[in-house]
């Protein structure tokens, strides 16, 4: 503990006081065994059994007391905090233990002398004892609760450092597809007028909710199918009847579970991207719920020259599925139909 103030906060002290709690009770059952086993009369038993509640407790608090104020005065001196606070704690519990016992001795008319070596070093062996225990047992809580609190710190940040890596891959598909897109609007505007304005509401939508997804790292399969479709529709203005596509989800419940964020569109940006096709010989586009996978197919007739992009599609899409869920992409190709599946996420409590 090089900074004691950092390493203790009210969910620690308040599992201490908890840990106080049932330390009192379990010393004090323990006492009150031993005082029946020795089949001592019923008074000194109920004395003497309140004499080891009281003191346990006055003893814990006591101690847990110092803890706090140690670690307030010294924040940063860890050789003053230990000195002080043992200190402190071990003639806390010896006074207490000299304090309590002539009332409970009284209480249960038992004699004793405080003259009596014997006894008087009984007492401060028990006192040493306890001190010690509760001691150990704080120290104990304190580490194990700062491990954790350390572990959940370091989780968050691996979480928001996630966050920031797939924003930066998702950042990269934007460029890349409004540069297709404006090349497709401009064609269209050559090509047919109407259609070219048509292109253009299509496209202003799909960019309005591709700007509202983005800080998510996953949607729903049922926004994600729509995203896609809008983004497949606004394809068909452009390639006709050589384009189709076809949407299968054989459990809707699915619908409401989550994937990544710009999964499905780059994905069938992909395969018109990389492939020929005309209305002889159209591209067909499946995407199809099996089970807990997601699955998006296309035809394959690869173009000869096909174009480059700097991970906006399939790298892409890998690396953030890896951030999101840890899980990798399937990826099949048998030459004639290429296909990728991923897992989709059906716990509700997932963050991202």
């Amino acid at each position: 503990m090089n900074n004691i103030a950092k390493s203790f906060s009210p969910f620690i002290l308040k599992e201490i006081y908890k840990m106080n709690v049932f330390l009192t009770l379990l010393i004090s059952l323990i006492a009150l065994f031993f005082l029946i086993l020795f089949k001592n009369s019923a008074s000194l038993i109920l004395f003497m059994t309140l004499k080891s509640l009281f003191y346990i407790f006055t003893v814990t608090f006591s101690l847990s007391a110092i803890l706090e104020f140690c670690s307030l005065k010294f924040p940063n001196d860890i050789v003053q905090f230990r000195i002080w606070r043992y200190v402190a704690s071990f003639c806390t519990s010896i006074i207490l233990q000299m304090l309590l016992w002539p009332f409970f001795a009284y209480m249960a008319h038992v004699e004793w002398s405080p003259y009596d070596i014997e006894l008087i070093m009984t007492f401060l062996m028990e006192a040493v004892f306890i001190s010690t225990l509760v001691l150990l047992l704080q120290d104990f809580a304190i580490l194990r609760l700062a491990k954790t609190q350390t572990e959940l710190e370091n989780s968050r940040l691996q979480l928001r450092t996630a966050e920031a890596e797939n924003l930066l891959l998702k950042q990269q598909i934007h460029p890349h597809f409004l540069f297709n897109s404006l090349n497709t609007l401009k064609a269209l505007y050559k090509k047919d007028l109407l259609l070219g304005e048509h292109y253009l509401i299509q496209l202003a939508g799909f960019l309005r909710t591709a700007v509202t997804l983005n800080a998510a790292m996953a949607t729903t399969l049922e926004q994600e199918i729509d995203f896609c479709q809008n983004y497949l529709e606004m394809q068909k203005m452009r390639f006709s009847e050589a384009l189709e596509w076809d949407i299968k989800i054989n459990n809707p419940d699915m619908l409401k579970c989550s994937i990544p964020t710009f999964s499905l569109q780059p994905l069938a940006e992909n395969a018109i991207k990389h492939n020929r096709f005309t209305k002889q010989q159209p591209l067909h586009i499946k995407i199809e719920q099996k089970g807990a996978y997601i699955l998006v197919s296309n035809t394959m007739n690869l173009k000869k020259h096909s174009e480059t992009s700097l991970k906006s599609g399939l790298a892409n899409l890998a690396e953030r599925c890896l951030i999101w869920s840890g899980n990798e992409i399937i990826i099949q190709n048998d030459g004639v139909t290429f296909t990728v599946s991923f897992k989709i996420n059906t716990d509700e409590n997932h963050n991202y």
